[in-house]
């Protein structure tokens, strides 16, 4: 990306003047027809007919990724997604929200016993991790595994997005690595089910069709990156955000009630996921712009969540900000199955620490340094130094 400024640390100047300037454009770097307004995000997202998520398809013969949900067009996702959302439920996630409020607290009590940490190590790693593999079910001692699982698929996706599809020998081995693993388990709960996702999804049924064991566990990949790397990144964008906006982080613990609003804003103001890449199917036009097919078009989700013709001020953070939908989990078929598990995770960080944070500030000297997936808008570490209530 000679031609385009670093966005990984703050790509929203760029944002602001593409949305103006240039809302659908070529771009050599990204090999892609980039698209910036809502209105474009969204029929992009939602016209799976003329944009096709099987982006993947024959990119890497080692890497099947035409196997996960985020890589399948109807009617085949229609029905997997049925299976899996029927395992996935929303019961089966506000469950867990006591044992959250639990993790969330023994994390502050590490974090407050210090003079100063790393908010990503201490807590928007550990606390998501934790609470994804209880929902999957998997072992205390097969955890230590989730963050590095994690990572290579982030890795292996950022190279396949920028045309690298050659042979990736250590990633395709801890891919299939990861893979086996579900698979195992997957048959283990299938001989004795126990009251995790993972036996719901082996023995999840519609209409007289089961999950092979192939789909289970690539689903299982799908929420471990989803419900990790994801929330990872949501969770230390809002503690940046309330350090630089320190009137916003003492309005919310005045006002609890604003914490939905706050979770809305935070995750429209600084979007985890920057963009969502589609192949065009069939030729057709995106804001005036002629498409052909095999084409590809990337989809700026952070883009749309700043669009002014959607959203008043909207490089203003402001928790009062009335919610209501916004670009971060994506839309249309597609639309994140994770996304109550994010807002329940965010709802929960919030909930305890306004009670036991009194003010936090990024000590000077610090250098925030960005994730290097271009598709991430995260930092690799948070230093903090908080007082406490």
């Amino acid at each position: 990306m000679s031609n385009m400024p670093d966005m990984r640390l703050d790509p929203y100047p760029w944002y602001a003047s593409m949305l103006e300037t240039n809302p659908v454009t070529f771009s050599s770097e990204f090999r892609a027809f980039l698209v910036f307004r809502a209105d474009d995000v969204r029929k992009v997202l939602s016209d799976y007919q003329t944009f096709s998520s099987a982006i993947f398809d024959g990119l890497s013969l080692d890497l099947p990724f035409e196997n996960q949900l985020t890589g399948m067009d109807p009617p085949r996702h229609t029905q997997i997604r049925a299976l899996a959302t029927h395992a996935f439920t929303p019961k089966a996630v506000l469950e867990l929200e006591p044992r959250m409020n639990l993790i969330v607290n023994c994390l502050l009590d590490e974090m407050l016993a210090k003079q100063e940490s790393d908010f990503v190590h201490d807590f928007a790693i550990p606390f998501p991790i934790t609470v994804i593999a209880e929902i999957l079910g998997v072992p205390d001692k097969d955890r230590v595994k989730f963050k590095y699982w994690s990572d290579v698929i982030v890795r292996i996706s950022d190279r396949l997005l920028s045309g690298l599809s050659d042979s990736l020998p250590e990633h395709i081995a801890a891919y299939n690595e990861m893979t086996d693993f579900f698979r195992s388990l997957l048959q283990e709960r299938r001989r004795q089910p126990q009251g995790d996702l993972i036996s719901r999804l082996a023995l999840a049924e519609v209409e007289g069709r089961q999950l092979t064991d192939m789909e289970a566990s690539n689903f299982c990949v799908i929420l471990m990156v989803a419900g990790n790397e994801t929330t990872t990144n949501l969770l230390t964008n809002a503690m940046r955000t309330f350090a630089e906006h320190p009137d916003q982080w003492e309005l919310l613990r005045q006002e609890p009630r604003l914490i939905p609003q706050a979770v809305d804003e935070i995750m429209r103001y600084r979007t985890s996921v920057q963009f969502i890449t589609r192949i065009v199917k069939q030729d057709g036009e995106i804001g005036g712009v002629k498409i052909k097919a095999g084409e590809r078009v990337a989809a700026f989700l952070g883009a749309a969540n700043r669009d002014p013709a959607k959203y008043e001020n909207p490089n203003v953070f402001d928790i009062t900000r009335p919610s209501g939908a916004n670009m971060t989990f994506g839309h249309g078929i597609h639309f994140c199955l994770g996304a109550p598990l994010a807002r329940l995770e965010m709802t929960a960080a919030l909930k305890e620490m306004i009670h036991r944070v009194d003010t936090f500030k990024v000590p000077e000297v610090a250098v925030l340094e960005p994730l290097n997936a271009i598709n991430l808008l995260g930092l690799k570490s948070l230093p903090l130094q908080i007082i406490g209530r």
